[in-house]
């Protein structure tokens, strides 16, 4: 079969088949008596199987190099093939992603729109002073969307650099909550603490009529779902920013803080407010008092340390009950408990 013959009835041009002879992908083996190319049917074979390979994405240099391997494997080309499509689509939707995230942002003029494109590749760049510059930028007049930023801070690995990025979330209000609250989701425990600290600056600087119920809701169910955590940090952290809201969930975790924890201090200061404000009555003085019992089981504990850390809770107290409380551990047989609960107690008096 001559060349336009073949490539009337295999749909590829005569000159995309001489370029294919060019390459060496395909050699006519046979000539007719005037020296035209007559193809065989392997030749013919060769090209629809070459054909097939183009269309799953390969170049014409990678076919040539298949083809010319004897221990040519289909099944791994296929897995092979199948990666780099799963590639090539989640870059296409990553692009996808980032146009529709311009787009919700309607800028009127072509200026504004370059400098969100530059802004939001900033954020991805590998230099931490460009993404710290876009950070500090976006804060200031909102040119990239919510969306990126959230992204961005959630997976930040320098301090500095996440510092910024927070700052900027902050300034626009509520709405970064439901992107950042999915990051309590994540595989990563680094995007877990981050997620943490973003929520959490933004309930800080954000008032709460500004900040709306739906927000405000989505931020305590997050840091619900934070004592749970399997990582220290992240529970730890989460409790004491409900210690600081007030919400009893996190009394135990607290607690435990106070008696065992690198962040005992704050632990003893977030317990003593729930002390402090309590009522008489009520739910608040349930909590206040459930506090003081695990306070007097805990100062029974032959453990000097712990006694110490009870007395830590008590120094920030308020009210007579602490006040006898921290008489009593006068007499402890720890001369740094003893000595510390005098002095503590002293000075109480004088005021």
């Amino acid at each position: 079969m001559r060349i336009g013959e073949v490539a009337r009835r295999s749909g590829v041009s005569a000159r995309m088949l001489r370029h294919y002879e060019s390459l060496g992908l395909i050699d006519p083996s046979e000539r007719t008596s005037s020296g035209y190319r007559e193809y065989s049917a392997a030749d013919i074979g060769r090209i629809f199987h070459i054909e097939g390979l183009r269309k799953l994405g390969m170049s014409l240099s990678e076919i040539g190099t298949l083809l010319s391997d004897p221990a040519f494997d289909p099944s791994r080309l296929l897995h092979e093939l199948v990666e780099t499509t799963k590639q090539r689509i989640a870059a296409e939707q990553e692009l996808l992603s980032h146009l529709e995230r311009i787009d919700r942002l309607h800028h009127a003029d072509g200026e504004a729109l370059l400098l969100t494109i530059d802004l939001m590749r900033s954020l991805e760049s590998g230099d931490v002073i460009q993404r710290h510059k876009a950070a500090l930028g976006s804060g200031v007049d909102g040119t990239v969307p919510v969306e990126s930023l959230s992204t961005a801070v959630l997976n930040e690995p320098v301090l500095n650099a996440a510092g910024a990025m927070r700052w900027a979330l902050a300034q626009s209000g509520s709405e970064a909550v439901r992107y950042l609250a999915k990051g309590m989701d994540d595989l990563s425990v680094d995007v877990r603490r981050n997620a943490l600290q973003a929520l959490d600056e933004i309930r800080r600087n954000t008032a709460r009529d500004e900040l709306g119920p739906v927000a405000e809701k989505m931020i305590t169910a997050s840091l619900h779902s934070g004592l749970g955590d399997p990582d220290l940090q992240v529970r730890s952290s989460a409790a004491l920013i409900l210690g600081q809201m007030g919400d009893p969930v996190a009394v135990s975790d607290l607690l435990e803080i106070a008696m065992d924890g690198p962040k005992d201090i704050e632990a003893a200061e977030a317990l003593a407010a729930f002390v402090n404000e309590a009522p008489e009555e009520g739910a608040r003085a349930e909590v206040a008092s459930r506090i003081m019992a695990d306070l007097r089981r805990h100062a029974k504990s032959p453990e000097a340390t712990v006694r110490f850390r009870v007395l830590q809770v008590l120094i920030e107290a308020t009210g007579a009950e602490a006040d006898d409380f921290i008489a009593e551990l006068r007499t402890d047989e720890s001369f740094e408990v003893a000595a510390t609960a005098t002095a503590a107690l002293n000075r109480r008096r004088d005021h």
